[in-house]
């Protein structure tokens, strides 16, 4: 028998001490690396966010809390005191400073105190409140028709009733406009008049409300002028209030027994006395 081929031997394959190619190396460094760098950003996170929480609990339960009323700073008014200010706002202690909303707190002065604005700031540290007001100033004398009567008063510039009590002794109304028959309904039309009571070409005099709600006014050049009930043709309105005090005949205006009427500003409408009739003139004469 023919002897037998020597067999070849398999390919040795390094040991496990052997060393790796340098590309798998720095491909397993880097596994490494970014697997440590992610351990440490959520050790991070978990200890910033607990520290957080635990902050923010100790002020909220300790620090951010109005504990009694010399926490509150009232300034501005020289009508209205910190105790009105706390009456008014409903403000119970000891109170949480974060759950109360600033602008819900102004909203309620506003409506409950007699002052035209309202600022409110919560101080964090040290915690307190600081409320800043500005009195209403009397714009206009006013009278209003109640059940005992006729009431007299005064307006602010945004046309809100003043009781005589609420202003300062001696403090005397800004203008000589009067406004007569005030009611809550034309609070903001009598506002917008008294703003602009310096625009009209001819100084206002007298805002006048009809029981039924319309409007009239009364200028030193052209007299009465009815404007109605339609708030939303103001604008307009007193826009021909200019052009007619610049137009119109002198003969035609200021008249005590004459009106202009307003109501459709498109079509203003002088509207005159009847004539006299000369018979009865003469009648009566006879």
């Amino acid at each position: 028998m023919p002897p037998s081929q020597p067999q070849a031997a398999p390919p040795a394959t390094p040991g496990p001490s052997a060393p790796l190619p340098p590309n798998v190396e720095r491909r397993r460094r880097l596994r490494q690396e970014k697997q440590r760098e992610r351990l440490i950003q959520a050790w991070r996170l978990l200890v910033f966010t607990g520290s957080s929480a635990a902050l923010a609990w100790i002020l909220l339960s300790a620090g951010w809390n109005l504990r009694s009323i010399d926490q509150v700073r009232v300034s501005g008014s020289d009508k209205v005191g910190l105790d009105s200010v706390v009456r008014a706002g409903g403000l119970g202690f000891p109170l949480p400073l974060l759950s109360l909303q600033p602008g819900d707190l102004e909203r309620r002065l506003k409506k409950e105190l007699p002052v035209q604005s309202v600022s409110v700031h919560r101080r964090l540290l040290p915690p307190g409140l600081d409320i800043k007001l500005l009195d209403r100033r009397p714009i206009a004398t006013a009278t209003r028709n109640t059940a005992g009567g006729i009431e007299r008063g005064m307006v602010d510039l945004e046309g809100f009733w003043m009781p005589l009590t609420e202003a300062l002794e001696g403090d005397a109304p800004d203008s000589d406009v009067r406004v007569q028959g005030w009611m809550s309904s034309r609070r903001a039309t009598i506002g917008k008049l008294l703003e602009r009571r310096d625009q009209l070409g001819s100084p206002l005099e007298v805002i006048l409300v009809a029981p039924d709600g319309d409007l009239s006014l009364r200028t030193a050049s052209l007299g009465l002028v009815k404007l109605g009930s339609n708030a939303g043709l103001l604008d307009q309105q007193l826009t021909s209030v200019v052009e007619l005090t610049r137009s119109l005949p002198p003969q035609l205006r200021g008249q005590s027994d004459s009106a202009i009427d307003l109501s459709d500003p498109s079509q203003p409408e002088l509207q005159l006395p009847p004539p006299k009739e000369k018979n009865k003139e003469k009648a009566s004469k006879s």
